[in-house]
């Protein structure tokens, strides 16, 4: 056991991808405790509520996952899971144990800081000795542990959002998922565009006139509004879009799973919260934004090109305002290359 047991424990720890990460404890759990049906599933916080998701499995020998694909239809309240509910107020060194019928189930909950991020659950046969709860206690810890790690290595200091290099492996994710199921937009095809709804696209954000701002006034006022327009992402975007600072002012989001007027509503409504703050000195803050949709077999150079040519149209013609590449290419603003 303890020569197996740091095997899996090795190829564990070898992922620098949270996707990959949860499938590794996952096959750690299934290998080392001899059960075959394995859930973890991701808790998210809207305000004082707490919803959850499926997000990576184990059923028989099948190891599926979703983590990549997760929208927000696919989170219900907590309260649907009273035994998960349990596992997080009622915690205990070996998790919650319940039994119904002829199966044992063992929850742990998963928390990073005070926040709670995740539960697993394993369902037993027999009932679990002690040990092997222990066994599963020790490796989520481990988990959590090493998740922690890799979300530091993942994040922006100075605004918590994700990072430049993340951002690198989320948009690779995308691109090979990504399906090009409508065709390109042409005059009457807009409506159809609208309907669409598993689009993913990218759009840069970028802070008006910053540059001003920091030699007006110094990098500490200027790090107080990158800070600011954080925040302000975050209110704005859902869970399961991706928000990433790039690098200065420029900041970029991937909204998945969501139509053309979605995202663009969406955008529009960042700019309006953006524009509420006016700051001493300063006066009215503001920013432009350019976006595009993501389709298969594009690049991520391609891509954020044609983000950076709406931004930059919109940055020419008054800023403060949002615009799509796909609509300027319409239009006959922009070529499409």
């Amino acid at each position: 056991m303890p020569k197996k047991l740091l095997q899996r424990l090795e190829a564990m720890t070898n992922h620098r991808d949270t996707i990959l990460l949860e499938q590794g404890v996952i096959t750690t759990l299934r290998d080392l405790l001899e059960v075959h049906d394995i859930r973890l599933y991701d808790i998210a916080r809207r305000g004082d509520d707490m919803f959850i998701a499926l997000s990576t499995w184990c059923e028989q020998e099948e190891l599926h996952s979703r983590h990549a694909s997760l929208t927000e239809k696919d989170y219900e309240p907590i309260s649907f899971y009273p035994e998960i509910l349990a596992s997080i107020t009622q915690s205990s060194d070996s998790g919650f144990i319940y039994t119904k019928e002829s199966s044992h189930y063992q929850f742990i909950s998963i928390s990073v800081g005070r926040q709670v991020m995740a539960c697993c659950e394993i369902r037993y046969l027999e009932l679990p000795s002690r040990h092997k709860k222990d066994l599963a206690k020790g490796i989520l810890g481990l988990f959590r542990n090493y998740l922690t790690l890799l979300e530091d290595s993942q994040t922006d200091t100075l605004t918590g959002l994700a990072n430049r290099k993340t951002f690198e492996r989320n948009i690779a994710h995308l691109l090979i998922r990504s399906s090009d199921t409508v065709s390109p937009v042409t005059g009457n095809d807009q409506e159809r565009r609208n309907r669409a709804v598993e689009e993913n696209w990218l759009a840069i954000i970028d802070i008006d006139h910053f540059k001003q701002i920091n030699d007006n006034f110094g990098h500490l006022y200027g790090d107080e509004i990158l800070e600011l327009l954080a925040d302000l992402m975050r209110m704005t975007f859902r869970k399961n879009d991706r928000l990433f600072r790039f690098g200065g002012d420029e900041f970029v989001v991937l909204l998945r799973h969501v139509s053309y007027r979605s995202a663009l509503s969406t955008l529009e409504r960042l700019l309006k919260r953006v524009s509420s703050h006016s700051l001493p000195q300063v006066g009215q803050l503001t920013a432009t934004v350019g976006f595009t949709k993501i389709r298969l077999g594009d690049t991520p150079n391609a891509v954020l090109g044609h983000a950076d040519e709406a931004l930059y149209h919109g940055k020419e013609n008054g800023r403060n305002q949002v615009h799509s590449f796909e609509t300027l290419v319409d239009l006959g603003v922009l070529s499409k290359k």
